[in-house]
């Protein structure tokens, strides 16, 4: 299992989502936690290489993975339009 890392842009993301999608954002979060060896991430390229998303409806969420450390970092979540 790894452990899930919400920087300070992420967490303020959540903040500002309404309380039913920020719950499910964090549902989909603690199932990547579990499922992280086995998924197959999707990665993104230009400014947010490195970085992999994750797709919940309408939204978007920006991470990155550190295997060695076994951790999640949540970079940014937020409208699919507004994200990239």
């Amino acid at each position: 299992m790894y452990t899930l890392v919400l920087d300070s842009r992420a967490e303020s993301d959540l903040q500002r989502l309404h309380p039913s999608i920020a719950r499910s954002i964090h549902r989909k979060l603690a199932w990547l936690c579990e499922n992280c060896d086995n998924w197959r991430h999707k990665a993104l390229k230009g400014r947010h290489k490195g970085k992999f998303t994750l797709k919940m409806n309408d939204y978007r969420i920006l991470y990155s993975v550190d295997r060695h450390v076994r951790e999640i970092t949540v970079h940014q979540v937020g409208h699919r339009s507004k994200v990239y």
